[in-house]
């Protein structure tokens, strides 16, 4: 006698028996027969084992999880698939269902596996430091003060009291002067009052002028730091105003090890959508993992059926332990 032929694609996964199957289980069971449905479940399980063997290698979760471990928890939940599996939806093929429901829980039990990376809370942060500028000398101390204090450090190059005493006496008539000084009265009494020539008094004034000058300017005329060459080449750029977020030499840091790169900062609303994102796949990965639940939580979230589901397939691609932590080389 001439043996049947099996039916179309149905070497790995007999779905015309195995459906056959889980009909008659949801029968034994609304009737309360448990024994038998027990013994329909363990025909369900072991036919399909074989074809969670063979998906597994195919979408390449062996390569994370050990596939005796991915094919326990898949005969664990099919029980729950098959319960909330309908002969009458869609085409009714358990194949499709049982291959939709193993997908989602394989990717499940990787995230499980692979999730050990620690995690860092960066704690007692010293808010002084987040500035991105240090002060110069000048805006740290009271200027006039420092400047009544260089001047009494200030030295001359003739060692006679008479020119020393005069040169003092120019220098309180200029700084003391209210309303400005006298020049030719400020010379007439230093040449009176110190016994020198006039001549001489008038240069000693214009000496004066000159030293005070030379405080006056290194007040004002600071010398460029890094920092400000920076903010003066890159005026007219996004560059400076990553100053105002992070301090200078953080911006240091990453010039020094991404200098040259072309970064793409992500917007706000992208921040949102991954936060979307992830509750959708929290929810997914919540339930029973089978279509019928997808589809839940895609109504939940104002979503369809099938942008949840490619949102869970990249989230779950995306939380991959395996694309951060800290993983030693050699």
């Amino acid at each position: 006698m001439a043996r049947k032929p099996k039916a179309k694609n149905e070497e790995i996964f007999p779905d015309t028996k195995l459906r056959a199957l889980a009909v008659r289980w949801k029968e034994r069971l609304e009737a309360g027969e448990h024994d038998e449905a027990s013994r329909l479940m363990t025909e369900i399980i072991m036919g399909s084992t074989p074809m969670f063997q063979r998906f597994i290698q195919h979408e390449g979760f062996h390569r994370t999880v050990a596939v005796e471990k991915l094919v326990s928890v898949a005969q664990v939940m099919v029980p729950k698939w098959t319960s909330k599996w309908s002969p009458t939806k869609g085409n009714g093929s358990l194949f499709s269902w049982f291959t939709a429901c193993a997908k989602n829980a394989f990717k499940s039990e990787v995230i499980r596996e692979t999730t050990f990376r620690d995690r860092y809370h960066v704690t007692s942060d010293n808010l002084e430091d987040i500035w991105g500028y240090d002060d110069h000398e000048v805006n740290k101390d009271d200027a006039a003060a420092k400047l009544r204090a260089d001047l009494e450090q200030m030295t001359c190059r003739w060692a006679s009291e008479q020119e020393r005493g005069a040169i003092k006496y120019l220098l309180e008539c200029i700084v003391d002067s209210e309303n400005g000084c006298d020049k030719t009265r400020a010379i007439a009494s230093a040449a009176y009052a110190w016994g020198i020539d006039a001549e001489a008094a008038k240069f000693f004034y214009g000496w004066t002028l000159i030293q005070m000058r030379t405080l006056f300017y290194a007040q004002i005329h600071m010398p460029f730091t890094d920092q400000d060459l920076f903010r003066q080449e890159h005026a007219y750029s996004y560059l400076v105003d990553l100053l105002d977020i992070i301090t200078w030499d953080q911006l240091k840091k990453m010039i020094a090890v991404m200098g040259g790169m072309r970064l793409k900062l992500p917007t706000i609303a992208n921040l949102a959508k991954m936060s979307a994102n992830y509750d959708v796949w929290r929810d997914i990965d919540t339930s029973d993992k089978d279509p019928a639940s997808v589809a839940e939580v895609a109504k939940k979230h104002r979503k369809s059926q099938k942008t949840a589901q490619q949102i869970y397939h990249h989230m779950c691609a995306m939380l991959d332990s395996r694309r951060s932590g800290e993983h030693s080389i050699y």
